[in-house]
């Protein structure tokens, strides 16, 4: 299945989202927001240089977990919806 980052943002930009940022082998941050909106602003913006970063969108009980690829996607989408 092929990730549609307009999709994930229609359907997820409004749940609660935690970010965990990596630094080499462990967790060195984690932050959470009430919305999929507010993590990826956080994570544009933040100065914090991590080595990795997930995004755990919590949904019907259960975490929608969005990293590597699917991230810069869903980075991409958020920008060009804000233009």
């Amino acid at each position: 299945m092929v990730f549609d980052a307009s999709e994930a943002m229609s359907r997820f930009g409004e749940s609660h989202t935690t970010v965990v940022l990596w630094q080499r082998f462990e967790v060195s941050h984690r932050e959470m927001f009430d919305s999929l909106w507010s993590a990826i602003e956080f994570v544009r913006n933040t100065a914090f240089r991590p080595s990795r970063v997930e995004l755990h969108v919590h949904r019907g009980g259960h975490d929608v977990l969005i990293a590597g690829d699917e991230l810069a996607l869903l980075l991409a989408e958020h920008e060009e919806q804000k233009a």
